[in-house]
């Protein structure tokens, strides 16, 4: 169990670093590759892939790959490995290929949230198997839910991409397969809430330390009280298709009242909430749809049921323009940009100096959640440029100042603004030329495939022992 440990140790680095390097991109933007929250991150997941492949090497090594092909626990450390082996240079030449970008949903970015999510499923099931105490297994647990919850990290930090209205629709679709997951391998009847529990102390350590460190902080997700629900309700109706009406329902309940007192919550207006339960029914059924199978007499009403969900869910997401809400990637360095800024109620008052007199001021633009806002941006005979634009949502904004350089290049700075915050803004921030993104046939092939990949894993993990009934620990001279 030893090397188990270890591997469960680092993986939870690894799942810290993560919400440290969204931290420093909302406040400084694009960094180095040599950041601290970058080498935590990397060398994390190789401690994660290299205990996790020792503690499976006596076997392997006995049985060669026949043994590992066989044993779905092996199998299914091995696919999890070559995931997250995967995603790294899949995202490198996506950047080289297409631009950069700072979006979570961007192909390369969901393939590592879904290597992550089967590596810690590998991590669960082998823990399981191993045998021993309970507090082992409630750490594996608690990393599936934490992986979970990682595809709305942006949500939860208030830099959303996307309307709110996708935000807890995929709380609920990560919450529900995270169950569904938990149960199979965990018969504990209180699996889910020991798994919240531990993901609710480890968001709040999260949230001390990168508060010392005077960075922007995540929200502590409720999920604690929608453990409660779940485990609750399991005590009746042992069905994984409770999990679908349970989830999202306990999602709505506990976010909704709480996300406005949270600080740093992308809140989810009154008139979202309709179309985001109903949203995240759909998306929860798909969960359980995927991981189970359906009995024989109510075959045809679900197909149909979850056709259309996968309709529902589809149509919005499809029609969605590009996000651009968040830092694009930053680009070549164009020199530096003084920042002077009030941030009202609705509006932000701005006054830049840059050290290039040849930088003409074209506008200020303001981004959030899908939302852009305009305003004007002007010289002025100081030598100075001025603007005002006003903010019309509430929450944290990208508010960028557009420039045409001396070649007739379009440069850009950007600072994030709490819109209503009453504060008196003054910083340095770079002036860069923003990268060209590239559009076209090869870029949609890339995107199918990725995403395809992606779907792929979710869908292997979700049915990954499904025929599991609790075994008893094997005997295994391992440590």
């Amino acid at each position: 169990m030893g090397w188990l440990w270890a591997a469960m140790t680092s993986g939870a680095l690894a799942l810290f670093s993560t919400y440290w390097d969204d931290s420093l991109h909302t406040d400084i933007g694009r960094d180095t590759f040599w950041s601290a929250p970058h080498m935590l991150l990397y060398g994390s997941i190789l401690v994660t892939l290299g205990t996790l492949a020792r503690w499976a090497w006596p076997q392997a090594r006995r049985e060669g790959t026949a043994g590992i092909l066989r044993d779905p626990v092996l199998r299914g450390a091995a696919v999890s490995g070559a995931a997250v082996g995967i995603s790294a240079p899949a995202d490198a030449a996506w950047h080289t290929a297409f631009g950069r970008d700072a979006v979570l949903w961007s192909p390369p970015h969901l393939l590592a949230v879904a290597a992550t999510m089967a590596l810690t499923v590998a991590l669960l099931r082998a823990v399981v198997q191993q045998g021993g105490s309970r507090l082992p297994v409630m750490a594996a647990d608690s990393l599936v839910l934490a992986a979970a919850l990682v595809p709305v990290m942006e949500y939860d930090s208030d830099v959303p991409q996307f309307s709110a209205l996708w935000y807890l629709p995929v709380v609920s679709a990560g919450a529900t397969l995270a169950v569904v997951v938990i149960r199979r391998f965990d018969p504990h009847p209180n699996a889910v809430v020991h798994a919240a529990l531990l993901v609710t102390a480890a968001r709040l350590l999260t949230v001390g330390f990168l508060a010392l460190l005077g960075h922007s902080t995540p929200v502590v997700p409720p999920v604690l009280l929608v453990a409660i629900a779940v485990d609750l309700v399991h005590r009746w109706r042992t069905s994984p298709w409770w999990s679908a009406l349970v989830v999202p329902a306990a999602v709505h309940a506990a976010y909704v009242p709480l996300l406005p007192v949270m600080p740093h919550g992308t809140e989810v207006s009154a008139d979202q909430v309709a179309p985001s339960l109903l949203l995240a029914l759909s998306a929860s059924a798909l969960v359980v749809l995927m991981s189970e199978d359906v009995p024989s007499p109510r075959r045809r009403t679900v197909e149909a049921t979850v056709v259309a969900s996968a309709l529902l869910i589809a149509f919005p997401l499809l029609t969605a323009p590009r996000a651009l809400a968040h830092d694009p990637g930053q680009g070549a360095d164009a020199g530096q940009a003084r920042w002077r800024a009030f941030v009202g109620e609705h509006e932000v008052d701005v006054t830049l100096t840059t050290d290039d007199p040849a930088l003409r001021p074209v506008e200020l633009v303001a981004r959030r959640a899908g939302e852009k806002a305009t305003g004007r941006l002007t010289p002025v005979p100081d030598g100075t440029d001025r603007g005002r634009i006003a903010l019309h949502a509430e929450g944290r904004w990208f508010l960028y100042a557009t420039f045409k350089d001396a070649r007739n290049r379009t440069a850009e700075s950007w600072v994030a603004v709490q819109q209503g915050s009453g504060r008196n803004l003054t910083t340095t921030r770079p002036v860069y030329l923003p990268p060209p993104q590239t559009y076209g046939a090869g870029r949609t092939a890339a995107t199918v495939g990725l995403y395809g990949l992606a779907a792929a894993i979710l869908l292997t993990v979700a049915r990954s022992g499904r025929t599991h009934r609790a075994p008893q620990p094997r005997q295994s001279g391992r440590n």
